[in-house]
């Protein structure tokens, strides 16, 4: 890992600061809004030296409507609430809930770094983020597709030497070539090409284009299958990761031109 690496910051890190930065809005939104509601009591309050228009006086009064019905709402739920705390489940689903909020935040930022990725190592280091700090995979081996041979060649390899991994000739049938052969990105209820050697091989397509694959080998020591909020994930791996190579393969073979009118206006509806 270079010094650069070392202190940017991880997709991690950027997915905690995400959350807190929505959090801590929302409870700033919320105390404006207590804020506005006491002045508007205030107004109102009889003998207030305060003079409202028509329309100021039908909008406070609608403001003091909907602010009685959030109150009323707001009773309600903390009565709920007190019944559900009782209930021996209600902290396992405040705690799938946190879960679920958490990998939806760490969607988003990992779909930031791809697309903001320039470089194929840059791809592949957000893929491997992905894949050892949300989903919990502790090895894998990303195979890329060698078009003019028909092969897939080792590129990267968490877990061991990518040199030490065979290239593999494109299957024709079994698992993989199943798990292969969807032609588009990997969905879940997918095939997932499991093996003795492999959890999964896991398609990275850009378009219909199979750019190549990635055999996941094995979890990390305290993961022993893969959660139902892990499919989100792979999906979000197998489509952005064959997209990002691609893109950044393009990038560095491409010619560097001037962008111009005439040229640009042709590619819009052409």
């Amino acid at each position: 890992m270079s010094r650069d690496d070392a202190e940017s910051p991880s997709l991690r890190d950027q997915t905690q600061a995400f959350l807190h930065e929505f959090f801590v809005k929302g409870q700033e939104l919320i105390r404006e809004l207590i804020e506005e509601n006491e002045r508007l009591r205030k107004s109102m309050v009889p003998g207030s030296n305060v003079e409202l228009s028509p329309t100021s006086a039908e909008m406070v009064g609608r403001l003091m409507r909907q602010v009685e019905e959030l109150e009323h709402e707001a009773a309600e739920i903390r009565r709920m609430a007190t019944g559900v705390q009782s209930d021996a489940g209600y902290r396992d689903r405040l705690q799938s809930l946190e879960d679920e909020h958490y990998h939806l935040a760490a969607m988003y930022v990992a779909s930031g770094q791809f697309h903001g990725a320039a470089t194929v190592d840059e791809v592949l280091r957000t893929s491997t983020e992905i894949l050892l700090n949300f989903v919990g995979v502790g090895s894998f081996t990303l195979f890329v597709v060698d078009e003019s041979r028909d092969v897939l060649f080792p590129l990267w390899r968490e877990g061991g030497d990518p040199a030490e991994r065979p290239e593999l000739a494109r299957p024709t049938e079994g698992p993989v070539a199943e798990a292969l052969g969807i032609g588009r990105a990997w969905r879940p209820g997918d095939p997932m090409g499991a093996t003795d050697d492999a959890l999964m091989h896991l398609p990275l397509y850009s378009g219909s284009r199979l750019v190549g694959v990635i055999r996941i080998e094995s979890f990390l020591p305290q993961k022993n299958e893969f959660a139902d909020t892990d499919f989100g994930l792979l999906e979000l791996v197998s489509g952005h990761t064959g997209i990002g190579i691609e893109n950044a393969w393009i990038r560095a073979h491409a010619e560097a031109v001037p962008v111009e009118r005439q040229a640009i206006e042709h590619l819009v509806g052409g």
